[in-house]
């Protein structure tokens, strides 16, 4: 951690301090235009773990071959809008620890009322990817049959190898010593900001300094998982709920286990078919998908008429659906 800038952090909250005392409007200015800048430049040691090799071209997105081809089909709407692939709500994951991971191992925020008790946090819209392992060549993650039994419908899925933005990407960290590593960066800022809160009297200004931490929180809670699953290699494309654009959210009803359902997903610009499915970009069917042929003559179709350029294979992988 960078000690010259908590020693920014210092200087600008106890000048605050002044601001705070004489009006919520100076306050509120002052906690924007100065406390909130110094936080994130702090906090941007917690993000650069979260970033991926500057090697890194391509991620892998394993799905259902009809997710795959209603993506394809879907169409054009009026405005002249793309299909994208489909950021869902993190409120229907199948992990219970989803976003409570990191929480669970900084424990030490309960200590701080003002922040506990203040702003509800918001679920997120994410999708997820498999970082290549460009060290060892033998673990193919397109290719992967622990991946094609989890994701790939056993086999019978698809692999989709994309072109996604690095800068939209946060690599998922693994295990209780990478959150609690993440707690003692975060916890300068804290400690800085309640030395300012214990001071001011407006509920206002202190909800407004809660939501410099909780705001990154938000971004980067759903990036911290047990080690269990560092096999995974993931990372995620993270749009909090409270960032959502309104008229980006859409909605899908299924009938589930004989019961009713209702998903939200996002609509990003980045995750545009045309921008993923760039130079570079494949498909890898399953290896339990039948008629490879006449599969990728239909999907060729479909890519052709929407002019993109992923080349379509099939796995290695010598597996039997059981």
């Amino acid at each position: 951690m960078s000690e010259e800038k908590i020693e920014n952090l210092e200087r600008v909250i106890r000048i605050g301090q002044k601001y705070c005392q004489r009006s919520d409007r100076l306050a509120q200015r002052y906690v924007i235009q100065h406390i909130k800048p110094a936080c994130s430049e702090v906090l941007e040691d917690i993000q650069i773990r979260h970033r991926l090799c500057e090697d890194t071209k391509n991620v892998i997105h394993y799905t259902n071959i009809d997710v795959l081809v209603s993506m394809l089909q879907e169409p054009s709407e009026d405005d002249g809008q793309e299909a994208e692939l489909r950021t869902y709500d993190s409120v229907h994951l199948n992990d219970p620890d989803e976003g409570r991971y990191l929480d669970c191992n900084i424990d030490w925020m309960k200590q701080y009322g003002w922040l506990s008790k203040s702003l509800p946090r918001s679920h997120a819209y994410i999708t997820s990817f498999i970082i290549p392992d460009s060290k060892n060549a033998e673990r193919e993650m397109s290719d992967n049959l622990v991946f094609w039994r989890t994701y790939g419908k056993e086999g019978e899925g698809c692999s989709l190898s994309l072109r996604i933005p690095m800068c939209r990407l946060g690599k998922v960290l693994y295990g209780a010593d990478e959150a609690k590593c993440t707690g003692r960066i975060l916890r300068p800022v804290v400690d800085l900001l309640n030395s300012l809160i214990s001071n001011i009297q407006s509920q206002f200004i202190k909800d407004e300094l809660a939501n410099i931490v909780w705001s990154f929180l938000e971004r980067i809670r759903y990036l911290y998982k047990s080690e269990a699953y560092d096999y995974e290699r993931e990372c995620r494309l993270v749009i909090p709920g409270s960032e959502a654009k309104a008229d980006r959210i859409c909605f899908e009803y299924k009938i589930h286990n004989h019961l009713p359902s209702i998903r939200h997903y996002y609509k990003d610009e980045d995750l545009k078919l045309s921008c993923i499915f760039g130079s570079g970009s494949s498909i890898t069917l399953g290896p339990c998908v039948p008629s490879f042929k006449n599969m990728r003559h239909c999907l060729n179709m479909l890519i052709n008429k929407e002019k993109m350029d992923p080349y379509i294979k099939k796995s290695k992988i010598s597996y039997r659906k059981s």
